[in-house]
């Protein structure tokens, strides 16, 4: 059995009325732990506990009384919810029905069924923002109000977030940029608000046999746009895939009757990634010596508790930095260059000692049983293929770096580490403009993903979906 307190032990045998058989821990965002209990009438119940994030003041995060309200509003309207068995407030814990199926982090192998459990979520999502949030029995969620008021208070929370780091660290540039076009653009919308799960999609739902069988994780929870879920949806397709998105959405319309508005759901991509903080997805511009100078103090997490020990991290951080911007500049309708790479160096002899190397841990990697060394193999296999391409482009893309850097400022640093930090005050103070800073952000983007090429394999041509 893994560790449990003996104080959740003794609740979760309250509330179920029985024994706790096992309990094993899973990683998730939240710590969760799946739990098998015996109980008095002698059959075996298969519960979930999911242990909440600690104090959530101040963040866009619900806590579990809070959040169960939503989870007992829908399953009265039909929505696959796993059924709550109690919560507590206490030990900040939420014990629900286990959800039989997988998550969409291993999405369905038949490309068929892969579309019909898609097909199956847009009937779904489309059935709760039918209802409306006046439909739902929500009353810690009241008063309701128009779409627009709830977005102003959405993005009032986002303010108050981005200004307590701005007090800690001075935020970027575009940070403060997206944050002035969400309180100047708020869309005008006048249908009936919804509940807006936040962060809806692959990776928080289950499916089994073709069908979604519980959709998870409502902590995000909120009134307001329906097509705030719909931008969710498009970020959730673009990191773990979502078959045929623009013919989901008709769908969707078909079966909500909601019109999709695209400027709209573009509006809202943003304020998705800013609900994710002003540090989300932005670029080091020299912050992060004394960040890393704590992390190697600390040391690296055991591989057990390493979730990105695969590499992962890595692929994943390039492709936020790419979403952050190309929804930013979608939205305020800038248009970016090209993003794939031209022109490079040509590859130094030594190179070849790279490919043996990953030639040898591919080798490798088949035959090691233990999942935690396999994840540790194909970690250190995409760390060898970006240092491969660090050391044949990484000092020519920054001399290319150092150069748009000069132009901006009007002075040339030593270096590219000086010259980030010269860059991201002055653009902080309005001495570059706002867009050629956009645009230089995206250059340094295009060329450090580049850098990822290889590792990133197909995740690096991920985009946000087309939404017709």
């Amino acid at each position: 059995m893994s560790e449990l307190a003996p104080d959740v032990v003794a609740w979760i045998e309250d509330v179920a009325q029985g024994k706790v058989l096992s309990s094993v821990a899973i990683p998730s965002g939240r710590l969760g732990y799946l739990v098998d209990v015996k109980s008095s009438t002698g059959e075996t119940l298969e519960l979930f506990l999911q242990r909440g994030r600690g104090d959530v003041s101040g963040t866009p995060f619900m806590p579990f009384d809070r959040e169960v309200e939503v989870y007992r509003a829908l399953e009265r309207i039909g929505i696959p919810i796993p059924h709550v068995w109690g919560v507590s407030v206490a030990l900040n814990a939420l014990l629900v029905e286990r959800a039989p199926g997988a998550t969409w982090f291993h999405p369905p192998r038949d490309p068929d069924e892969a579309v019909r459990v898609a097909q199956d979520f847009m009937h779904r999502i489309a059935a709760w923002h039918r209802v409306t949030a006046r439909g739902l029995d929500l009353p810690s969620f009241a008063p309701i109000r128009t779409v627009r008021e709830h977005q102003l208070e959405q993005v009032g929370g986002i303010r108050s977030v981005f200004e307590e780091e701005d007090r800690v660290r001075p935020i970027d540039a575009l940070a403060r940029m997206s944050l002035d076009f969400l309180e100047s653009n708020v869309p005008d919308f006048d249908g009936e608000p919804v509940l807006v799960q936040g962060d809806t999609g692959p990776g928080n739902f289950m499916y089994e046999n073709g069908r979604v069988t519980a959709v998870l994780d409502w902590e995000l929870a909120h009134l307001g746009d329906p097509m705030d879920d719909l931008a969710w949806l498009s970020w959730r397709a673009t990191q773990h895939s979502f078959p045929g998105f623009p013919d989901r959405l008709r769908e969707y319309e078909a079966m909500s009757g909601i019109s999709v508005d695209e400027h709209r759901v573009r509006y809202y991509r943003v304020n998705a990634c800013a609900r994710l903080g002003p540090r989300f997805g932005r670029a080091d511009m020299g912050e992060s010596a004394g960040r890393r100078r704590t992390s190697e103090a600390a040391g690296p997490p055991p591989p057990e508790a390493d979730r990105t020990a695969d590499g992962s991290g890595l692929i994943m951080t390039m492709l936020h930095r790419r979403m952050v911007l190309t929804a930013l500049a979608d939205a305020v309708g800038i248009e970016l260059p090209d993003r794939h790479v031209v022109e490079e160096v040509d590859p130094k002899d030594h190179n070849a000692h790279y490919d043996t190397i990953l030639w040898q841990l591919q080798t490798i990697v088949p035959h090691i049983a233990d999942r935690t060394a396999a994840n540790l193999a194909k970690g250190a296999a995409r760390q060898v293929k970006y240092l491969k391409e660090i050391d044949r482009n990484g000092a020519f893309f920054e001399h290319q770096e150092l150069a748009e850097i000069t132009r901006l400022i009007a002075r040339e640093p030593a270096s590219v580490e000086e010259g980030r930090p010269m860059l991201a005050e002055a653009a902080r103070e309005g001495q570059v403009p706002i867009e050629e800073y956009l645009l230089y952000q995206w250059n340094r983007t295009v060329r450090d993903d580049y850098l990822m090429h290889t590792a990133s394999g197909a995740m690096y041509e991920r985009a946000w979906p087309a939404l017709r």
